[in-house]
């Protein structure tokens, strides 16, 4: 069933968004970004720095070797043992981590399960308002079904992809007309936040402003119109893995999306949730379950037996500093309430998302790692690039 809310804040603190925007390339770690309008590269190396970042890609001829997750040497022989320490190193699918700065996310195979069928994508993004929003989405797959690896992979880079394809676009006109509009429903609360029905989103471009040749900006409903078309090819993305051997377990996952900017457009299936956490003592879950209260069995996912679900859609307005975190149920199953999340997450994810994210992991892993474990953290307010200075970006810490 597809809802659009607005989560009130409590107070009418307008957030700051006037520092400079700090990105490091992934592919070499230099801070020479040029960003054009709807695009984004790294002058050294030329990497295209808008394309979604997952942590499978294979490591880039400019980074360092990565230290060993139990001691952090950085001696690795050929077959994947640290010389330090002697430890085996995770595959790459097994431990995947991504440091933006702005934006930070690590999965981790956990200690039960043979593989990882959790998947993140997460990216900053340029609008053409010249603020910055960032995009991250989480995906578990669903252990009963056939190849729920490929099926998380699968979603969430084709989520992320649209995302920031209409985001860099301007407008949600690449995508707008795959599904019909439907009708507005009623949602009940999500802890303490004040959810109040929208209106119907607009998809049409202001008449005016398109006469005069000036672009069209993507507000607050687009950006909710195009979290539900990403959705919808999510799931195509994983509908499309289905074949005849499958026997009745097609691939299929869960499905969170966040898009942070000025406010903070969520969008999911299932029960990878989304949370607000802040000092203020208004942390909250951003998400409600699509299952029965206490059981895992989820009544929504995204797959070619999903029967085309409607994503769940909200919209909230920080009134202050925090971060958005978006989990795996593999984190929330030992740490659930949000105001337990934020004690341990801040306020260190403020400043250094990616060291807030290795704690999070690290407590549920300490906790037993029944599950696959995935937390992307997102602090707010985003950085927008300083007036003046739209051409490049400044500094930022290495990935």
């Amino acid at each position: 069933m597809t809802v659009e809310t607005t989560m009130a804040a409590e107070a009418g603190q307008e957030a700051d968004h006037s520092m400079p925007l700090q990105l490091t390339c992934p592919n070499c770690g230099a801070t020479d970004l040029v960003m054009e309008q709807g695009a984004r590269f790294c002058e050294a190396c030329g990497y295209g720095v808008d394309e979604p970042v997952t942590g499978e890609e294979e490591p880039s001829e400019f980074q360092g070797p990565k230290p060993c997750v139990s001691c952090g040497g950085t001696e690795i022989d050929a077959e994947g043992y640290c010389t330090d320490c002697g430890d085996l190193q995770p595959r790459r699918r097994d431990r995947m981590e991504v440091d933006l700065g702005v934006v930070a996310g690590i999965s981790d195979r956990g200690l039960r399960h043979p593989r990882n069928e959790d998947s993140m994508a997460l990216r900053p993004a340029l609008g053409l308002d010249g603020r910055n929003l960032v995009v991250a989405v989480v995906c578990d797959g669903v252990s009963t079904s056939e190849r729920p690896d490929e099926a998380s992979a699968a979603a969430v880079a084709a989520a992320a992809k649209l995302l920031l394809t209409a985001i860099a676009a301007g407008t949600p006109e690449p995508v707008a007309e795959r599904v019909p509009e439907p009708e507005p429903a009623h949602v009940d609360p999500v802890e303490t936040a004040v959810m109040e029905l929208q209106s119907e989103i607009e998809t049409e471009p202001d008449d005016a402003a398109e006469a005069a040749g000036a672009p069209v900006v993507i507000g607050p409903a687009d950006l909710s119109l195009i979290s539900r078309h990403a959705v919808a090819d999510a799931d195509r993305a994983v509908s499309d893995l289905a074949r005849d051997a499958d026997h009745g377990n097609p691939p299929a996952c869960t499905y969170v999306s966040a898009i942070v900017g000025e406010e903070v457009t969520v969008a999911w299936l299932g029960d990878s949730r989304a949370y607000w956490l802040d000092e203020r003592g208004t942390s909250r879950a951003l998400t409600q379950d699509d299952a029965a209260e206490g059981s895992h069995a989820i009544e929504a996912w995204l797959g070619a037996d999903s029967g085309a679900p409607e994503p769940h859609l909200a919209r909230f307005t920080p009134d202050g500093p925090g971060v958005v975190l978006v989990c795996s149920d593999g984190l929330w199953n030992y740490v659930e309430k949000a105001a337990d999340l934020a004690a341990l997450a801040l306020p260190a994810a403020l400043t250094d998302p990616f060291g807030a994210a290795a704690r999070l992991v690290r407590k549920a892993l300490d906790s037993g790692g029944h599950d696959n474990i995935t937390a992307v953290l997102v602090p707010y307010p985003v950085q927008a690039p300083a007036e003046g200075a739209a051409g490049q970006t400044g500094a930022s810490q290495q990935p």
